[in-house]
């Protein structure tokens, strides 16, 4: 009986470090300790970074609001958020006529000149009026032409896609 709990506690003592390394492979076997892989967009209005694993989905669409035309990439996340990337254009801004076009592009300057007298860029500032235009939870980013949302797209549905990290920047 003297020696049982002598030869318990070296058993102990030996053991320890044996099963200490082996769940520390273990670890490094299932990616923990492993970099991840993240896509990032540097735009007007702020920056993004999500890890390419905890992505679920990404889309692009248009639809209609009362005045206007929304085209839209989302990036839905294994996570409390949603991230939109959008443009808005005003009903009849690609319209051919002049007259439509004209107004549109006065009300775009006028937009721009009280904009830059608070310091603010009209045209990639997400606007949210509460409750009515934002929902909890989405995080916005608004960009000036459609081309740039088609960027954004190609970038991060290829960098998932592929599963390598990238990064875009639009101005």
């Amino acid at each position: 009986m003297k020696f049982i709990l002598p030869i318990i506690a070296l058993t102990a003592a030996v053991m320890a470090p044996i099963s200490a390394a082996a769940q520390n492979k273990n670890d490094n076997v299932s990616g923990q300790n492993l970099p991840q892989k993240f896509w990032e967009a540097n735009l007007p209005g702020g920056s993004y970074m999500v890890s390419l694993a905890r992505i679920s989905s990404v889309s692009m669409s248009t639809y209609h609001v009362k005045g206007a035309v929304v085209h839209e990439v989302d990036i839905e996340t294994m996570g409390a958020a949603l991230t939109r990337f959008y443009v808005i254009e005003a009903l009849g801004e690609n319209n051919s006529s002049n007259a439509a076009s004209n107004l549109i592009s006065r009300a775009k300057q006028l937009g721009s000149e009280a904009g830059g007298k608070v310091g603010v860029d009209p045209d990639t500032t997400v606007h949210k009026d509460y409750p009515l235009t934002t929902h909890s939870k989405t995080i916005e980013f608004r960009v000036i032409d459609t081309d740039d949302l088609g960027e954004i797209y190609k970038s991060v549905s290829k960098a998932w896609k592929e599963n390598k990290g990238r990064k875009i920047t639009i101005k």
